[in-house]
């Protein structure tokens, strides 16, 4: 097998998560607005050894099927903070892919932020927010 990735290289964090339906969540992820920068499939069908999917304004999420090796890690235990600077668009994104909204679109007052959380079909929670740090 011959793997091939973009060349773009993300120097951030990057976030690991494992699901049940890797190729759901994929597509999800997609449909938020995520890129693909690569995907290595699975052994057994319909699963997915190692993906990585990039967020177009900078930092890069890995992901995986739980079958595909041995992690600690659980499905639907994680909360991802992304940012970006159209978190409205962001959320009609995720709405369009039917996403639960956990916490609606707000203009925090603590801080300077817009943002909401939703859940993944896996039960992880995204939160989408203007705030970068």
């Amino acid at each position: 097998m011959v793997v091939r990735v973009s060349g773009v290289r993300q120097p951030s964090v990057w976030a690991n998560v494992v699901s049940e339906d890797a190729p759901a969540l994929r597509r999800w992820l997609l449909g938020l607005g995520f890129t693909e920068d690569l995907l290595i499939p699975g052994e057994r069908d319909g699963s997915i050894h190692h993906c990585q999917l990039d967020w177009p304004e900078g930092g890069r999420v890995l992901l995986s099927s739980t079958d595909e090796r041995p992690t600690p890690c659980r499905p639907g235990t994680g909360w991802l903070h992304v940012v970006t600077a159209d978190p409205d668009a962001v959320l009609a994104r995720a709405q369009a892919a039917g996403a639960t909204v956990v916490h609606s679109l707000v203009d925090q007052v603590d801080y300077p932020s817009r943002d909401f959380t939703v859940a993944d079909p896996d039960g992880n929670y995204w939160t989408f927010a203007t705030f970068g740090g």
